[in-house]
């Protein structure tokens, strides 16, 4: 998945002659605490809350304040797992995205990839996930989905994390809801589950967690 396909729009930018009044009543508004800053089609930065009240001059124009001005942006091109690096790296709300031109086209919002995070997970998908415990030297993407397949099932998504430098914890969904066979055959190869999900279990798992983001994103 690339960057333009989450492109939501949800949260508008600010423009350099708008105030940092303005630029604190959005963020209130649209709960997040930065604000990309353009000139038509040019991308300035990124302003944000803290900055513009450490600043104490909410009269001033953006463009007329001594408030420096973050560049983070991804272009429009890139995967959606580089969108995360980033958004991780400069602690930001809403990241602008640019496009070849390095013409700003719109951004994503945190808010934004939760609402697209079933679409990510296969959430929104019937079948059963699996959480696998496997050291780091014995992992085969490749057998693991040659024992689901001998199984009658697929892979929906699969998500790999280290645990620690010996250890991964892989996170599957698969496409049926009962998971049994699939389970033996793992025990059978001495892999170690960590966590299963059946059908329904799963899905009130990943909803409680997504009702935890969305808790997180309106403190």
């Amino acid at each position: 998945m690339i960057v333009s396909e989450f492109i939501t729009n949800d949260v508008p930018p600010l423009h350099s002659n708008d105030t940092l009044e303005k630029a604190l009543e959005w963020m209130a508004q649209f709960k997040v605490a930065d604000l990309p800053v353009v000139d038509n089609k040019k991308y300035i930065g990124v302003i944000s809350e803290s900055d513009i009240i450490d600043y104490n001059k909410l009269n001033e124009k953006i463009s007329e304040s001594n408030i420096h001005l973050e560049r983070p942006f991804i272009y429009t091109h890139q995967h959606i797992y580089e969108l995360f690096r980033l958004m991780t790296k400069y602690n930001v709300t809403v990241m602008p995205i640019l496009n070849e031109k390095d013409e700003y086209v719109g951004n994503v919002s945190a808010r934004g990839i939760i609402q697209n995070l079933s679409r990510i997970t296969s959430l929104q998908s019937t079948g059963g996930i699996i959480v696998l415990s496997v050291p780091f030297k014995d992992y085969s993407a490749v057998q693991i989905a040659n024992i689901i397949e001998d199984n009658n099932a697929k892979i929906l998504s699969m998500y790999v994390d280290a645990i620690n430098n010996e250890w991964l914890e892989i996170t599957i969904k698969v496409n049926v809801e009962d998971v049994n066979r699939i389970l033996q055959t793992f025990y059978r190869y001495s892999y170690q589950v960590k966590t299963v999900y059946q059908s329904s279990e799963s899905e009130i798992d990943l909803k409680r967690r997504l009702d935890e983001f969305w808790h997180f994103l309106n403190i």
